[in-house]
């Protein structure tokens, strides 16, 4: 080309904020490459670590960086808005985004447009969002923890739930307001469970000791075995773990099949509850894909199938990364799950292709051997396999803090986290509102 690469990175989650990092890396001062980022907001949010903010022990601050932050001498223009369409033959990618212009009666106002951004090489990587599998008002009346606004919401109603509990006269009444019921097994369930159990018996009990010993916690698991997915040891100690925490339950082999506002009717009756968190599975973000070739989406998580260098077929240059990339393991024939760790990769993946691409070299096949498994379950308590060695307890919850605090983008956030967790060794957990 006689003019730089246009280069577009929708989405700011692990893979392209790894991808943006990886160009910088190899094509800063080159002048062969103009970036434009594109996100929903101006922040990068560790996700992993989203359950510790909903239970007061992290401030939203420490697992968010502001992408104005990172380098930014390669990064042209950032956009922010909603990524909403592809047109693969035309290279553009359509952006929803608002603005905040003029001045009205009450304040700015909003307006909003939408924008055509035009590409040579393009990294899709919007994410996931929560899958309800079409349950009955599980999206109205059930809480989700994909977000800062996801966190916010589920610590201010357990919050309100207790400050509700107070006003009820009848101890099964308190009861039913102070049942968190927790759909799904999977990593982010547990996680939930353990912290919020230490947040009830602890922090909640001070404050709330008349209602607090009422509360309960209810996992309903439509597998045997909690942590379905890996090897069946993490599940049985997770419950070993869990069931040492008062007021934790769980229902195996129970299926949510509607949600309402008074609780969860499950293929085991109907369990009435003040809260309903819904942690049964994501999928892919939808997104209007349009193309003269065929797209092929995989069924139940409506991930997009790649080819073995995380390009989309028939469109070179269009590489596919984190939750919404589709692709098997070469060995196995399994798909990478939807992990931090493999975004991360094929963010540098699709980095490293798309320099390949611009000097005409060959593609790097993506590749990557799990590197172990990670799950908290409360202050001290935790499982972990890393390089085919087990840890459980303090020694795996220590090996869980180091792993993700190294992984958390910016220094300034890093630095915050560690200072937290330190001061949660001697300090209670911050219980005020969001």
């Amino acid at each position: 080309m006689n003019r730089p690469a246009r280069i577009v990175i929708a989405g700011a989650g692990f893979g392209g904020v790894y991808a943006y990092l990886q160009l910088h890396r190899k094509l800063h001062g080159t002048g062969r490459m103009h970036v434009t980022l594109v996100s929903d907001n101006d922040t990068f949010t560790f996700i992993p670590m989203i359950h510790e903010v909903a239970t007061g022990l992290l401030a939203p601050a420490s697992i968010t960086q502001s992408l104005r932050t990172i380098p930014q001498c390669c990064l042209k223009d950032f956009v922010e808005g909603k990524v909403t369409a592809v047109d693969a033959d035309r290279k553009t990618v359509t952006v929803h985004r608002t603005r905040l212009l003029g001045e009205g009666k009450t304040g700015l106002v909003p307006q909003s447009e939408v924008t055509e951004l035009p590409y040579d090489y393009l990294v899709l990587g919007i994410g996931s969002e929560t899958n309800f599998f079409g349950v009955p008002g599980a999206s109205e009346y059930s809480l989700e923890l994909k977000d800062f606004a996801d966190a916010r919401r589920l610590k201010n109603t357990v919050i309100d739930s207790f400050e509700r509990a107070q006003q009820i006269a009848d101890p099964e009444a308190q009861r039913e307001a102070l049942r968190f019921v927790i759909v799904g097994g999977g990593p982010t369930g547990v996680e939930i469970a353990g912290e919020l159990a230490d947040l009830i018996t602890k922090e909640m009990r001070d404050a709330f000791p008349d209602v607090a010993p009422l509360a309960s916690i209810i996992i309903v698991d439509r597998n045997r075995v909690l942590l379905k997915g890996v090897d069946e040891w993490f599940g049985r100690m997770a419950e070993r773990i869990l069931d040492r925490k008062a007021g934790v339950y769980v229902m195996h082999n129970t299926t949510a099949e509607r949600v309402t506002p008074e609780g969860v009717g499950t293929s085991s009756g109907f369990v009435r509850a003040g809260c309903v968190i819904w942690a049964a599975g994501v999928k892919a973000r939808e997104i209007d894909i349009r193309a003269s070739q065929t797209v092929v989406f995989e069924e139940r998580t409506r991930r997009i199938k790649v080819n073995e260098y995380l390009e989309l077929p028939g469109y070179p240059g269009v590489f596919v990364v984190g939750d919404m990339a589709w692709i098997a393991d070469q060995e196995s024939g399994q798909p990478y799950p939807m992990r931090a760790q493999f975004a991360v990769r094929e963010g540098k993946t699709a980095g490293r292709n798309i320099i390949r691409r611009i000097h005409g070299a060959p593609l790097e096949v993506f590749a990557w051997e799990d590197r172990g498994f990670i799950v908290s379950l409360g202050k001290g308590g935790a499982l972990a396999e890393l390089f085919g060695i087990r840890f459980r307890g303090f020694v795996a919850w220590w090996v869980y803090r180091m792993a993700y605090l190294f992984s958390i983008v910016g220094l300034r956030a890093r630095l915050r986290t560690g200072l937290e967790w330190t001061l949660n060794f001697f300090l209670p957990r911050d219980i005020s509102k969001l």
